[in-house]
């Protein structure tokens, strides 16, 4: 239960943050893609300052993984950003949430999380959505 209310915070969260960031991306995508990474990075060291341990006591793994999650996150950020300047947000912003679904796929292929046929069924009928929304722009 937790688990979801953590999961819809964090998505009313970012679907408000995303119509602002549509906003100012009309004006300049990069202007906002910047302006995420410095408020980042500020909302970081605030919150989490002195809560984590030194860079040299994580397994080299886990910090490839995490430089790489950071990598792919700011720029599909980024592309997320540039795309509300050139589009619709009611079909950029739906077609970007398939994420998610991506990120399960790969969960369940390399993490070997299974999924309940009631899941599969879910995430099927919100991929079916996402295509509607963006077809019948």
């Amino acid at each position: 239960m937790e688990s979801i209310l953590i999961g819809l915070l964090a998505a009313l969260l970012y679907g408000v943050g995303t119509f602002f960031a549509k906003i100012v991306s009309n004006e300049d995508p990069y202007l906002q893609w910047i302006l995420v990474n410095i408020v980042g990075i500020i909302l970081c060291f605030l919150i989490f300052g002195g809560k984590f341990n030194t860079l040299i006591e994580y397994p080299t793994k886990v910090l490839v993984y995490g430089i790489l999650a950071a990598i792919l996150v700011i720029l599909g950020t980024f592309v997320l950003y540039y795309g509300l300047n050139r589009g619709k947000a009611s079909v950029v912003v739906p077609i970007s949430s398939i994420g998610p679904a991506i990120t399960t796929i790969l969960a369940v292929i390399f993490l070997k999380e299974h999924l309940s046929s009631q899941q599969i069924f879910g995430i099927a009928m919100i991929l079916g959505g996402i295509i509607l929304l963006s077809i019948s722009s």
